[in-house]
């Protein structure tokens, strides 16, 4: 196993949210925000999800990513890591090699390695016991939200738990992160819980470490909804339409910043623009999608004005980046399983002078997927993954930003969102 291997197994662990393969992007987006906190080193979504190989990425992770994410598992730095992080199997056999062959008894790492197989054997064997216990049509599980649109939004989760057997618990995990699950009355009926953001999530009934039921709730938007984003466990800042949407645009200025006592300085806030809602017929093989932005204020650490377009389908995200053109050496563009970095292919079409209006198109036709920006194509390539509905669209803004005439289209079916 490599060591690389080994790191991303570590944070797996260290996390306690179940296998990477199976975390969206809300995971990633908290996995950004813990590591923050633990580090004061700010990895990106899509450099962990370069990591964690959720979207196709040719070269290895950098130094700075491995000793960030070396430190937040407990190690000093990478080489920390790989020095005192030895496999298992690696350690047996030395241990086997230096073992010696006369009456003395076998070595003390031989029974510290026996106690670990062993406590791994009957661990797993409880839990597949576990899992084998418990028939999925003894429970239910659903949920229902208060507002038809809008947000905040509350959910009522109803359920029957009542055949969970001692000692497991019950839990529900409001979305993909387990390890954020709460704990219930077994022969209770119903959960409620507030959900600050917009988007799709899985949530699911458990018993201790088996899920029972899951299923998916999607909490949409009234039309456009802007916000200032807040740390994991704080509120956003919501705006009112009329404070942000006029004349065909949706902005959060400068001035209506300073209005709510939002400071530009040192660090800049994240202003985001959310239109989540129920659509269908759109799926993320065959689509057009086109909008535009503007970012007028380069001040501070804004100098680069950094963009980024998320269209968003059920598990799986398109994430679009647009920067000044001197800012073009740190961009990440991802797109429904392929992923490709400024360090490694030409995303020069990706700057533009974001002081005017940026007009951003991108066009899918059988998987074959171009971006164009100003009408100049700035990226082609074909998507691996297997298709799925489009869900919603989101703009993420350092600071002050704008957009306007956003739309979505297939075959003769068009979407405005206003």
């Amino acid at each position: 196993m490599t060591a690389i291997k080994r790191l991303r197994e570590s944070i797996e662990s260290h996390l306690a949210w179940g296998s990477a393969e199976e975390w969206s992007n809300y995971d990633f987006e908290k996995l950004s925000d813990e590591i923050l906190k633990a580090t004061g080193v700010n990895l990106s979504v899509s450099t962990l999800k370069r990591f964690f190989g959720k979207v196709k990425y040719g070269s290895s992770p950098s130094v700075t990513t491995l000793n960030t994410l070396s430190r937040f598992v407990g190690f000093e730095d990478w080489r920390d890591f790989e020095s005192k992080e030895e496999p298992i199997q690696e350690v047996k056999a030395e241990a086997k090699e230096k073992a010696p062959k006369a009456k003395s008894g076998l070595p003390k790492l031989y029974y510290i390695f026996a106690g670990i197989i062993l406590l791994f054997i009957v661990a797993s064997t409880f839990y597949f016991q576990s899992q084998a216990k418990y028939n999925p049509s003894d429970f239910s599980f659903s949920s229902k939200t208060i507002l038809t649109s809008g947000l905040p939004n509350s959910v009522i989760f109803d359920y029957d738990a009542s055949k969970a057997e001692a000692p497991d618990s019950v839990f529900i995990s409001q979305n993909w992160d387990v390890r954020r699950k709460v704990p219930v009355d077994k022969n209770g009926k119903h959960y409620s819980s507030i959900y600050y953001y917009p988007g799709y999530f899985r949530a699911k009934l458990m018993a201790g470490n088996v899920i029972l039921k899951e299923h998916d709730i999607q909490i949409i938007t009234d039309g456009w909804l802007s916000v200032v984003t807040a740390p994991w466990g704080e509120k956003p800042l919501y705006f009112q339409k009329e404070e942000t949407e006029k004349d065909g645009q949706v902005e959060v200025s400068k001035e209506l910043l300073e209005k709510y006592g939002v400071e530009l300085f040192p660090d800049l806030p994240e202003v985001r623009f959310y239109n989540q809602k129920d659509i269908s017929g759109f799926t993320t093989d065959n689509f057009e999608f086109e909008t535009e932005i503007k970012s007028g204020f380069s001040d501070g650490k804004a100098a680069c004005q950094r963009v980024d377009i998320y269209l968003q389908g059920k598990e799986d995200i398109l994430i679009l980046p647009i920067s000044r053109p001197e800012c073009v050496g740190e961009l990440f563009l991802a797109a429904f399983g392929i992923g490709v970095s400024s360090q490694s292919e030409d995303l020069s079409g990706f700057g533009s002078d974001l002081n005017d209006w940026v007009k951003v198109k991108v066009t899918c036709i059988d998987k074959q997927i171009s971006f164009f920006i100003n009408e100049k194509l700035a990226f082609a390539a074909e998507i691996p993954n297997n298709p799925v509905d489009i869900v919603g669209v989101q703009y993420r803004f350092e600071g002050p930003g704008a957009i306007r005439n956003t739309r979505l289209k297939s075959g003769e079916k068009e979407v405005l969102f206003d």
